[in-house]
């Protein structure tokens, strides 16, 4: 279905300033009717908006009964407005495909609450985000801690950006948005999913290095010491794991980083880098995980931080 209304942009001045077209009642309780089923948390409905000569994809923003449009600055800026300036919007509310089924199941074998059964790579089903469903990459980042919180985008935000100023719902939109999950025609994704006998337990970050803004802004990880081009596309960087409770420690990482490496390797890639923490691996991975997957050091950036690789 198509709305198109008339609005005037607004600005919230948090800790970074927001900019946003409120939706008109009438239009609101529509595409609410519309999109009942869509709704991927915390009432959110994912969107395509059209202003002038630019068009997005986003997701529309609950408020006091009725939707706000978020207006980015990448849209907001070339388009020269500002808060006061009055738009013409058009949205477009796509109905969701049918639900991707999930690999099939293999024979359930019970395993107690908290067991540390070590899982092989042929137990896994490990799959592109876009062949997973929404659901199933929320029950792996769960509803608490830091996965819920960061929604794999500390690499990805923007200068003055962070987690309190995007806040949770934007940054698990913009996950969404780049997984591209349920959309097998998808023409990029941003990690892979893996699944034990049918249940979704794992995520892997592997996208191309140039992708994560800021990364490219560290001075010391990855660059420190070396002589790189940070605008060299073909080469990819797997930045987060996050394996669900009661899966961890059983070698689910090793897993998603071998499977990693092929996917860029597949998907054109001349090189893939991990940065593992020597200290506590984190959501970034282990020394381990990355050498077991056949990464080899290339620098160490400071007493923590390592730099592993593969070249195709």
């Amino acid at each position: 279905m198509e709305q198109a209304f008339s609005g005037t942009v607004i600005e919230w001045r948090g800790p970074a300033p927001y900019y946003f077209v409120p939706v008109p009642e009438q239009e609101s309780v529509a595409l609410r009717a519309a999109g009942s089923a869509a709704s991927y948390g915390w009432g959110m409905l994912p969107i395509r908006a059209r202003i002038g000569s630019a068009e997005w994809k986003t997701s529309l923003w609950p408020k006091d009964g009725g939707y706000l449009l978020p207006l980015k600055d990448a849209v907001r800026k070339p388009e020269g407005l500002d808060a006061g300036d009055a738009v013409d919007v058009r949205l477009t509310f796509d109905a969701p495909p049918r639900q991707q089924k999930r690999p099939a199941k293999r024979a359930h074998v019970p395993r107690p609450t908290g067991s540390r059964e070590p899982v092989t790579a042929e137990q896994l089903t490990i799959v592109p985000a876009n062949r997973a469903t929404w659901e199933d990459l929320q029950a792996v980042f769960g509803t608490t801690g830091s996965p819920a919180s960061c929604w794999c985008q500390r690499f990805r935000m923007l200068p003055k950006e962070s987690w309190a100023s995007e806040g949770p719902e934007e940054l698990a939109a913009r996950l969404r948005d780049q997984t591209g999950c349920g959309n097998r025609k998808a023409r990029a994704t941003s990690g892979l999913v893996a699944y034990l006998d049918g249940e979704p337990v794992g995520w892997c970050a592997v996208a191309p290095r140039a992708d994560h803004p800021r990364l490219l802004r560290d001075f010391r990880v990855p660059w420190l010491d070396r002589n790189e081009d940070k605008t060299d596309t073909s080469v990819w960087a797997v930045t987060c794991f996050v394996v669900r409770v009661g899966y961890r420690r059983r070698g689910v990482s090793r897993a998603l980083a071998r499977a990693a490496a092929d996917f860029a390797r597949e998907r054109g890639a001349g090189a893939v880098e991990g940065y593992p923490d020597l200290v506590d691996g984190g959501f970034v991975g282990t020394l381990a995980t990355f050498a077991d997957a056949g990464f080899a050091e290339v620098s160490r950036p400071g007493n923590r931080r390592v730099v592993m690789r593969i070249d195709f």
